[in-house]
This record gives structure tokens, C-alpha cells and sequence, in this order.
């Protein structure tokens, strides 16, 4: 089945991810911004924004601004909300959005870096950030076919042009990793692995400290099974890119698939820490407690997926196995008592 190219899908990268921001109230309304670096260019992919309830209300979503700079969390409640950024190696900086007075709001932030920490080795942003030294030194008219082509593959509106424009780009500057990148992932999305290995390859032939590079590629490798080179792949990702939970939840996708359940526990905790809201990560992670024969554990995870997503389409089969493991549980009470 072909999958629509899209932000979320890269990573996984773009895995960009808007925040899955839950309430229990009517939307009323969504926040959008851009984040910017010191000299006026937009911010790389994979920039960490997180939104939260002022006064400590907790976590309302996160997500990473995409090729632009950009980032949006839609559909919100009336609430006078924080937007954070974080990157490691640069200044945290916070706006408050109030909601409660305008439907829409709007912010932008400048990413400054940290006097006090040392440059972060890798780009400003994670797993999701491409650019680089050497992708800033591309041409103009590289750069001008990039952006082109990525609007047309996240827009959905022309795969082939979109495709055409990234190869004119990686033709007039062979070492653009970024745009070998955007390859990769417009050609996962078509389930093409073949090209999208070949991508993935070349982008970090280009860049070898391109966490996004190695992420992607992990992905493709466990969509294909191939979980030897998965593994490789993924490791290098979480060494470039610590704080990505995307990166952290493919590698735990590859544990799993291998059956070293600790090992894909572990990994996946480290992504639910870094991103809770993502009702996938819980399903797997209740899959783990269940091998684990941890039924309580596992009836909390596929709970907490059901309630982050409860229309999505992981919710229907997730549902069957709650009930499931309540019937089990609530069948072995009175053996317990018994014993006792």
C-alpha cells in the first residue's frame, strides 16, 4: 500500500511530528511558529519544540519544526500556553501563547547558541537536523531546488518533480547529505527501499555525522527486515543523536523484532521518556511487558495508547487486547487468593 510522503514520516525523521496534543475539551484553536539561527536562516529540521500549560499544567505536546524552520501544534483548547525550544549546545528560550484572547497564535524564536556548553557534534536539533557545514555551502540554485522539491514531496501535490528537483540539486552539489535525505524518506514512503537505501547511502557517503541519514536508513532496514543492518545503523543514530526518541524507538522496533526483549524495553522507555504522547511507542512497549509476562504493565501501556489515540488505527485491536488481559487478570484473582 503507498503511504502519502509527509513531515511525520521523517523521523523519522521529519517520526516532523506534530505535537499530539490531548485534551478533554473542544479545539478551539492551534499555535504555529518558525525558529530561526543567529544569521537569519531558517533553523534545520528536528528543532525540539515542546508545549506546555502555564503554571506548571504539564506537557500539551511536542513536535520539530521541519525543512523551513517551522512548526505548528494545531487544534488546541482555550488555555494560556509555554512554547519551548531546546537543542543541545543552545539557549532554551520560552513564549507564552494565550489562547484564551485570539483563536490563532503565532511565535518565532532565534536559536542562539550556549556560551557555557561546548558545539554540540551533531547539527542543532537531533536526529531530524540535516544541515551542516557543508550542506550551508551548497549554491543558491542547489538550495532553491531543494526547497522546492521538499514542498512538493511533503505537499503531496507532484512525487516526480519533487524527486526531479533533489536530484538537480545533488547533481550541481554531489555532497548535499540533507537532500539525499529528503530522497530517502519521499522514496520510504513509497515502500521503493531499493532507492531509498541507495539515498540513504549516498547522503551519508556525504555527511557520516548525519544522525537523520542513519535513522532513516535503520527504518528502511527493519520495514525490510534486515535487522543486522538495522542494528548498525540504529546504534550509530542513538551515538549521534541521544536525545532523539524516534532513534530510540526504532532501535527498540529492531530488539523486538529479534526478541531481546530487555534490550527493546529499554529502548523503548528511553523513547516514551523522550516522547509520551506517541501511542505507537506504548503498544509496543505493551507487547514487551507482555513477553516479559508483566500483564499489569502491559495493560497500562495498551491503556495509555488507547487514550492518547482512542480513533486511531491502532485503537480498535488495542482495545481487544485490554479486554483480554483484564478477563485473564480478573481469572486469576481468586487463585491468588487462594495461594494466599
Amino acid at each position: 500500500m503507498t503511504r502519502r510522503f509527509s513531515s511525520a514520516l521523517l523521523v523519522v525523521a521529519f517520526l516532523s511530528l506534530t505535537g499530539w496534543a490531548q485534551n478533554p475539551y473542544k479545539p478551539s484553536g492551534g499555535i504555529r511558529g518558525q525558529v530561526r539561527l543567529a544569521d537569519g536562516r531558517p533553523a534545520p529540521v528536528g528543532i525540539a519544540v515542546y508545549l506546555e500549560m502555564r503554571g506548571g499544567g504539564g506537557a500539551a505536546g511536542q513536535t520539530q519544526t521541519d525543512q523551513s524552520g517551522k512548526f505548528e501544534f494545531p487544534q488546541l483548547q482555550q488555555a494560556i500556553y509555554e512554547v519551548h525550544i531546546r537543542a543541545i549546545g543552545y539557549q532554551e528560550d520560552f513564549q507564552e501563547v494565550n489562547l484564551n484572547q485570539m483563536p490563532q497564535g503565532y511565535v518565532t524564536f532565534v536559536l542562539r547558541p550556549d556560551p557555557t556548553s561546548k558545539p554540540p557534534a551533531v547539527p542543532p536539533g537531533g536526529a531530524g537536523a540535516t544541515l551542516s557545514a557543508v550542506d550551508a555551502a551548497a549554491p543558491e540554485s542547489a538550495r532553491k531546488d531543494f526547497n522546492s522539491g521538499s514542498e512538493l514531496l511533503q505537499s503531496g501535490k507532484d512525487f516526480d518533480k519533487g524527486i526531479e528537483l533533489l536530484k538537480k540539486a545533488t547533481k550541481e552539489y554531489p555532497q548535499y547529505s540533507e537532500a539525499y535525505v529528503v530522497m530517502g524518506v519521499a522514496y520510504s514512503s513509497r515502500q521503493n527501499w531499493s532507492d531509498a537505501d541507495q539515498a540513504l547511502q549516498a547522503a551519508i557517503k556525504a555527511n557520516d555525522k548525519n544522525a537523520a541519514a542513519y535513522l532513516t536508513l535503520g527504518l528502511v532496514k527493519n520495514e525490510t527486515k534486515n535487522y543486522d543492518d538495522a542494528l548498525k545503523y540504529l546504534l550509530k543514530a542513538t551515538e549521534l543523536a541521544p536525545e532523539s526518541p524516534d532513534a530510540h524507538f526504532q532501535l527498540g522496533r529492531t530488539y523486538y523484532a529479534t526478541q531481546k526483549w530487555q534490550l527493546a524495553d529499554e529502548e523503548l522507555a528511553k523513547a516514551n521518556h523522550l516522547r509520551p504522547e506517541n501511542p505507537e511507542q506504548h503498544v509496543y512497549m505493551g507487547n514487551v511487558q507482555l513477553r516479559e509476562r508483566n500483564a499489569e504493565g502491559a495493560l497500562k501501556e495498551f491503556q495509555e495508547a488507547v487514550r492518547l489515540d482512542p480513533q486511531g488505527p491502532l485503537a480498535a485491536p488495542t482495545q481487544q487486547m485490554i479486554a483480554r488481559i483484564e478477563t485473564a487478570l480478573q481469572h486469576n484473582q481468586p487463585q491468588a487468593g487462594r495461594q494466599q
